[in-house]
């Protein structure tokens, strides 16, 4: 059962008033008894307090919020785990803001977080760097920095918004680093399956391919739009059975992958025996299907951002930290001799 404001104020026979008063550490003068008598009985109770009525009440927020591309998507959800689980051991509220890949409404969770002055906002996942509405954000993050605002933003992304700190991993060698290692293991004819078009994240994975399947002296040009979905994969695959196929495909994305991978051994093409299939991110998804993946480390880099966001004052985050990634080879490619 869930322990109100005015059961604390029955069990410590005090008003409304005066348990808000001691609760929310009011300057308001109250006796020294009646104030440990409010104290013993919210500890007894076990009353814990709603910390964003709190907040919303008081303009002065502890909390963090984490403007995310797509709240469905685990990459996503890893980042706000970490956040989270740095952020509720200092006694702050984490508030994930589901953005759906539209600058629009990026912008707008960038001034209400504003407004109801956040401690932190942390932008996870790409950027659409032309669309006019990613440079009014830049202008808008640029403005609260000149301004002095308290609340600390940074990204954690490639965003080209330089006046904040950035904790990023370098998608342009997760992209060259898997590319290299289909190489590496005899693939030769290595297609691509690409992420949203226009998003940062996408140009910076795709550049990464070309220029590995470049410096392996391999045909760079068999690329396909797609984005960060199965149906993206399924829609590829559906093209490349009216071609010549490829001896691996590499997508933007694990969930991307993964709809590659079905709708191939659904159209009996063995993978890994004809078609190799890759992947980014690592997700759980891809560890139960035995995909191939770069290992992001999503967890972290939304745990050290918070870290970073709440020790500030004291050690102030560097310009660009760049996280490592990993290959993880498992099942869904094989070795090819020529």
């Amino acid at each position: 059962m869930t322990v109100i404001l005015s059961d604390v104020a029955q069990r410590a026979s005090a008003s409304l008033a005066t348990v808000s008063r001691v609760l929310s550490g009011s300057s308001h003068p109250v006796s020294e008894a009646t104030r440990a008598r409010v104290l013993r009985a919210a500890e007894e109770l076990g009353y814990r307090p709603n910390l964003i009525a709190r907040a919303l009440t008081h303009k002065a927020m502890n909390t963090i919020g984490v403007v995310v591309g797509d709240i469905t998507d685990s990459y996503f959800a890893e980042i706000a785990r970490g956040v989270e689980d740095i952020a509720r051991t200092q006694g702050y509220l984490t508030i994930v803001c589901n953005a759906d890949r539209n600058p629009t409404a990026e912008v707008a969770y960038f001034h209400m977080l504003m407004e109801h002055q956040a401690a932190g906002i942390l932008f996870a996942g790409g950027a659409y760097p032309n669309a006019p509405e990613a440079r009014a954000l830049k202008q808008a993050v640029d403005g609260a920095v000149a301004d002095g605002a308290t609340t600390r933003i940074m990204c954690l992304a490639e965003r080209g918004i330089d006046s904040v700190p950035i904790v990023c991993v370098d998608n342009h060698a997760v992209m060259y680093d898997m590319a290299a290692h289909l190489t590496r293991i005899g693939h030769r004819r290595i297609a691509y399956v690409e992420g949203p078009e226009g998003l940062s994240t996408s140009i910076q994975r795709r550049a990464g391919f070309e220029a590995a399947m470049r410096d392996a002296g391999q045909d760079a040009s068999l690329i396909f739009p797609g984005g960060f979905g199965i149906e993206s994969g399924r829609v590829a695959v559906t093209v490349m059975l009216t071609r010549e196929l490829p001896d691996a495909v590499i997508a933007a994305s694990d969930e991307t992958a993964i709809g590659i991978l079905v709708t191939l051994r659904q159209a009996g093409i063995g993978v890994p025996r004809q078609v190799s299939v890759a992947g980014v991110d690592d997700t759980k998804y891809a560890q139960l299907m035995d995909l191939t993946t770069v290992r992001l480390p999503t967890y972290e880099l939304g745990s050290l951002a918070a870290r970073q966001i709440l020790s500030w004052e004291e050690h102030p985050p560097a310009s660009r930290t760049i996280l490592s990634h990993r290959i993880m080879q498992r099942g869904s490619t094989t070795w090819v001799s020529h």
